[in-house]
């Protein structure tokens, strides 16, 4: 059995919610937090987390894709 801790960009405004998400492998929610707070991830005191791009940090927002299941090559 694994577990993940997900960050999710809380940040609403008038045309919707951001919908950025960081998975990480964290234990706990300190850890994951700080693993996002690397990667320019804010984390308020009141339990609101917002992405790199919603929270003003200088680093564009990315996404990154990991294939399970890769294609087998000719």
């Amino acid at each position: 059995m694994s577990a993940r801790i997900t960050l999710h960009c809380d940040r609403e405004s008038q045309y919707g919610l951001c919908t950025s998400q960081l998975y990480t492998e964290a234990l706990t929610l300190d850890q994951a937090r700080a693993a996002g707070g690397q990667l320019g991830w804010l984390s308020h005191s009141d339990g609101n987390d917002y992405c790199p791009t919603c929270s003003g940090a200088p680093q564009p927002r990315r996404t990154n894709v990991v294939h399970l299941a890769p294609k087998d090559q000719p």
